[in-house]
Parts: structure tokens; C-alpha cells; sequence
């Protein structure tokens, strides 16, 4: 290989993984940001701990299909082999989450930054791409700073979530070269409920489990810590079913929240994931049996003192105790939105992954052009698997575009 040019248009995980990459093999590598500074979003994860992938199964949505196939060349493990080497020790916790041993995702963004420096990595930022045209030698990238040429160009731009940390609009970018596009949304993002069954419980946090529903067609649930808001309701377990919750009101349907308290309650086992779909009453019977025996020894006005803190205590109706166990297990919260992008973590639908091989992420007619990470069609549950895909796209496309003529 003699001196092969790439471009690579974002400085985000998959740009900075495939820089570091392609680096290494040789080639003479240009990033281009449109922030200021690369990173800044890859700084932002895991609340500042940077999950940066997990060794459970993978929850993939989209082109679930494609994501796998990406992962079986370049899972967890190669993921943490990388930034091992990169000098960043890791470490999993009891849910598969890796993080940087640290827990600090400036440690990450210093050792990739490091690498590229010793790598001779040109990063110019402050530069929006706005056209990647076909040129005999391969490709010409226009930008607001100006053209650059390149013989391979991948593009990590990313989707619309998190705009101040950077997102941007660049779809255009593959779609000018006849890429498909899927309609969008944002996904990982709280959502918007009726506000008459939530009035007062802004700001309290409780484990649970929740089922969303289409009518009474339960269609996701998931379990862990939810925060009531005055808008509605947040935390990961909600985050989680927010892509389905944007689907069904997209078809005009009328999707249901129902918050199963049981968790709270200290009834069953309790772990924060997903979980299959389920029928939102399942824990009435087990629910009757623990009012039924706190009645014994609790008073009858306040028979959930204790149990469940008293504003929540103070919202509910008094009933008996068939009926305030079926609410307890179910409170419904119908559901009337999501949050936008500015509260998302990543972006639903994108460009469709048909066109390009998960074998490299080339595509398949502009040889050349390959496209990573969130600007595909791909988006994963929480706990690390978004960056995962990002990383695993970014590594193999660099390897792909700096061994191939």
C-alpha cells in the first residue's frame, strides 16, 4: 500500500476507532468534525463512565439482522482487546456493562487521542461535510472548510440524538449516492404521559416493572428504576420502551404504560433489564396475598405504610383489596409522547443497511464508501450496545478500506 488516503467524516466512536485502525495499517488518515472538538458525545456516555459495549446477548433493533452479523466479526471481547492495547484496563459489572476499569470515559477519549497523535492522524474540526463526489481516484469531500480528497471515504457522522453534543443532519451525504433512508426517531429517550395520574410525584424514583401495550395487547416490558417526572416518566427501564412507545403512536394507536409497583414492594425478583412482553395484570394474585396479609397487622386506612413512600401512598384511591391490587400491579399512565432528540440517545431508523455488506460496511455499488455506526438503520438497548456497534463498524471498515486497493 503506498500512502492510501481516507477520510473519515466524524470524529465519534466508530470515526476515532477506524482512524486509530487505519492508522496502523498504514494508511494517511483524515478526520473531519463538524464540532470543534472530537469526542464530545463519546464523553458524555454512561454518565461520564463511557459503556463501552457489553458481553450479553446483543438487543439490537432495526436492521437487528445486520448488527449481528457486524458483532460475530468484532464482538465485546475484540472491543475491550482494543482498548487494552490502547492502554485503557476494562472490566465488566454483573450485567455484562464494560467500562473502563476507571469509570472515567476521559480515559478513553485521552488514550484514542493519544493514539492518533502518535499515528499522524490529521483531525480538522470546525468543518461540516456537505458532499462526497465520485473522482477518478476515488472520492472528493466537500466541507464548509473546503474540499478534501481522499481514495476511501467512511462516513460516521451519527444520528440526530444529543444535538448539543454535536449530532447533525448528514443522511444527505448517502443519500445524494442513492442510499435508502428509514423514516426516524428518536429512541432512549423518557417518555410523555398523561399528566392527571403522575400530579405530585415529580422527582420520586422507584424500582418497578413495566409493560407497555397496544390496547391490551402487551407489546415490550422491562424492569429497573423509574423516575417520575412533571412531563411524565424516565429512567433506563422507561428509555428502553420508548422506541416502541414512538412506533405505535406513529400508527395512530393509543399505547399504554403500565407501572407494576411489586418491585418497590420487595414481591419477586428484581434485576434491571428487559423483559419478554407480558400481560400487565401477572402479579395480581401474589399482590392480593400481601395486602391481604398486611391487613393483619397494618392499619386498615394505611394499609400500604411502609411499603411504598407516602406521597405515591397519599395518590392512590382507597380501595379494597382485590381492587388496589390490580392498581398496584398495573397503574396506568397512557401514553401521549416521547422526548425529542435533545433527550435521546441515539436515533432510530437511518440509512438502510441493504446497500452495504456486513461482511466490511462497504457499499456494495460505490466501492470506497463505507458508513458505521449510528447513521445505520441499527440502534441498541442501553448498557453499552449502541457504542459496541459503533466501534465494531468502525474497526472493520478501517481494515477493510486501508488493505484493500
Amino acid at each position: 500500500m503506498m500512502n492510501k488516503q481516507i477520510l473519515i467524516l466524524g470524529g465519534g466512536a466508530s470515526g476515532l476507532a477506524a482512524a486509530v485502525i487505519a492508522s496502523e495499517l498504514g494508511a494517511s488518515v483524515t478526520v473531519i468534525e463538524r464540532s470543534d472538538r472530537v469526542a464530545k458525545k463519546l464523553l458524555a456516555t454512561g454518565n461520564g463512565r463511557c459503556n463501552l459495549a457489553n458481553t450479553g446477548e446483543p438487543v439490537y433493533f432495526g436492521d437487528a439482522d445486520f448488527a449481528n452479523q457486524v458483532l460475530s466479526k468484532v464482538g465485546a471481547q475484540a472491543v475491550r482487546a482494543f482498548f487494552e492495547r490502547l492502554g485503557v484496563p476494562t472490566r465488566p459489572d454483573s450485567a455484562g456493562r464494560v467500562y473502563p476499569a476507571c469509570n472515567q470515559a476521559a480515559a478513553v477519549v485521552d488514550a484514542l487521542r493519544l493514539r492518533l497523535q502518535q499515528s499522524g492522524v490529521r483531525i480538522v474540526t470546525g468543518a461540516q461535510a456537505t458532499a462526497i463526489l465520485p473522482s477518478k481516484d476515488g472520492y472528493t469531500v466537500k466541507t464548509s472548510a473546503g474540499n478534501f480528497a481522499g481514495n476511501k471515504v467512511i462516513v460516521c457522522c451519527g444520528g440526530l440524538a444529543a444535538p448539543k453534543l454535536g449530532a447533525v443532519n448528514a443522511y444527505g451525504l448517502l443519500t445524494q449516492l442513492g442510499c435508502r433512508q428509514v423514516a426516524m426517531g428518536p429512541a432512549l429517550t423518557p417518555i410523555e404521559t398523561d399528566k392527571a395520574p403522575i400530579k405530585g410525584l415529580s422527582g420520586l424514583r422507584l424500582p418497578v416493572t413495566l409493560t407497555l401495550c397496544e390496547g391490551k395487547k402487551p407489546v415490550a416490558a422491562t424492569q429497573g428504576e423509574m423516575l417520575f417526572a412533571d412531563y411524565g416518566v424516565s429512567g433506563v427501564c422507561v428509555m428502553q420502551l420508548a422506541r416502541d412507545a414512538h412506533c405505535l403512536l406513529l400508527r395512530k394507536a393509543k399505547p399504554m404504560l403500565y407501572v407494576d409497583f411489586s418491585p418497590a414492594m420487595g414481591l419477586g425478583d428484581y434485576r434491571m433489564e428487559r423483559l419478554p412482553a407480558r400481560n400487565p395484570f401477572a402479579n395480581k394474585e401474589r399482590m392480593l396475598r400481601y395486602l391481604q396479609e398486611r391487613e393483619a397487622f397494618m392499619p386498615e386506612n394505611d394499609l400500604l405504610l411502609g411499603a411504598l413512600p407516602r406521597i405515591l401512598r397519599e395518590r392512590l384511591p382507597h380501595l379494597p383489596p382485590e381492587a388496589l391490587a390490580e392498581l398496584l400491579c398495573a397503574y396506568p399512565l397512557p401514553v401521549t409522547g416521547v422526548r425529542g432528540y435533545d433527550q435521546a440517545q441515539v436515533t432510530q431508523g437511518g440509512i438502510d443497511t441493504r446497500d452495504f455488506s456486513p461482511e466490511t460496511l462497504e457499499h456494495k455499488q460505490h466501492k470506497g464508501l463505507y458508513a458505521c455506526g449510528e447513521i445505520l438503520n441499527v440502534d441498541g438497548d442501553c448498557g453499552g450496545f449502541n457504542l459496541q456497534f459503533a466501534f465494531a463498524c468502525g474497526m472493520i471498515a478501517a481494515e477493510h478500506a486501508a488493505v484493500t486497493e
